[in-house]
């Protein structure tokens, strides 16, 4: 059996991660994510001389979605900008909807995977 959605992101704080590139692809969406991990987490390393957290690149995946809005920030495709915080990010069951400075996302998808690279 499969594990729970809320398990999936055990010891990964979404709040305080970083995303990097959203791809779309027929029915799947992936975001591309630097994942601030908790202690507990398997790839946790020690953060480095004057670093707070430890981050660890890796992907939200979602597939087989049914809905999908996606808002971008007037402000995010201006310059080089590469990292982009997240503001607010909630998951119930199959619904998930975050805001970040790349803008708005909002899903319900089949299935939902958090991947570490």
């Amino acid at each position: 059996m499969g594990k729970s959605v809320a398990s999936r992101f055990e010891n990964v704080d979404v709040a305080n991660s970083v995303l990097l590139g959203v791809v779309i692809n027929d029915d799947e969406l992936t975001l591309e994510m630097d994942f601030c991990l908790a202690p507990e987490h398997p790839d946790y390393e020690a953060p480095g001389e004057g670093e707070e957290h430890c981050f660890h690149p890796g992907m939200l995946k979602f597939a087989g979605i049914s809905k999908l809005t996606l808002e971008r920030a007037d402000n995010a495709s201006g310059g080089n900008k590469r990292r982009f915080a997240i503001h607010s990010f909630n998951i119930e069951g199959t619904k998930f909807d975050m805001s970040c400075e790349w803008g708005d996302i909002h899903l319900q998808a089949r299935s939902i995977r958090v991947l570490t690279e």
